[in-house]
């Protein structure tokens, strides 16, 4: 459990020495972008940091090893599987046809060539997953 908290505690030192780099370090014009990625990063980790070094106070080891074996079974539960799978099934189902009525009102509003061949060869790669994914699931199941 410590070596954890000495993550959390690392990750809150890096997050706040990006954000002081991004701060008052990298203040010229030419770095303006770089300070932004700093502060955004910086924010981000130190946030993280800050949250996970307060739940491993909250939560004991053995209250965490329980809530992992219980998370654990929901997540292999036959149920939630087949829910999952039938949910990125219809999911791509449908965003085929958005694609699709995409690629339609793009060809109508007379777009770059190399654009709408863009968007369209997502459609191709789709295809080309679902043959593949096919094939390596029919063999390895």
């Amino acid at each position: 459990m410590t070596n954890r908290r000495l993550l959390f505690i690392f990750m809150l030192v890096v997050g706040l020495l990006l954000l002081l780099l991004g701060g008052f370090v990298f203040t010229s014009k030419e770095l303006k972008m770089v300070s932004s990625l700093c502060i955004g990063f910086g924010t981000a980790i130190s946030v993280l940091g800050i949250g996970n070094l307060l739940s491993s106070f909250m939560v004991s080891a053995v209250e965490d090893k329980r809530i992992k074996q219980l998370i654990e079974i929901e997540v292999n539960d036959e149920r939630n599987t087949r829910i999952r799978e039938k949910v990125g099934y219809m999911t791509s189902k449908i965003m085929n046809y958005v694609i699709l009525v995409l690629v339609m009102a793009l060809g109508f509003m007379n777009v770059n060539k190399m654009v709408l061949i863009m968007v369209a060869s997502l459609l191709l790669i789709e295809l080309a997953l679902v043959i593949f994914f096919s094939n390596y699931f029919s063999k390895r199941m």
